[in-house]
């Protein structure tokens, strides 16, 4: 995933993690991208403490789709972190068939 870094580009400076990723070479397609966010709330005060704001958009030329994670409480927490592996070993699962399909020979191969 390194090679995705070269398209990262950090937007503020009070998060954790703060990048709006481009999904396809240059050239290629249209604006697909990855936005993340989350909020770094470890300099607030214990009292001044609340649920750090949290995005994940993924859009494609067309269409986006937000997820919201919640760190609200124990449970939320926990869903949240399940969330995001859950939607990992997806992506995963559909990399690994994406590049066995990939490997596969095609007629303007022969």
């Amino acid at each position: 995933m390194s090679y995705l870094l070269q398209h990262a580009r950090r937007l503020t400076s009070n998060a954790r993690v703060d990048e709006y990723i481009r999904l396809n070479h240059p050239g290629l397609y249209g604006d697909a991208f990855v936005r993340v966010f989350v909020e770094d709330t470890s300099r607030l005060g214990r009292r001044n403490r609340r649920d750090p704001r949290t995005s994940l958009k993924i859009g494609d030329c067309a269409n986006t789709i937000a997820l919201e994670f919640s760190l609200e409480d124990e449970t939320y927490r926990e869903n949240s972190l399940y969330k995001i592996d859950t939607l990992i070993g997806a992506l995963q699962r559909f990399r690994n068939a994406l590049a066995a399909e990939a490997a596969l020979p095609t007629t303007t191969d022969t």
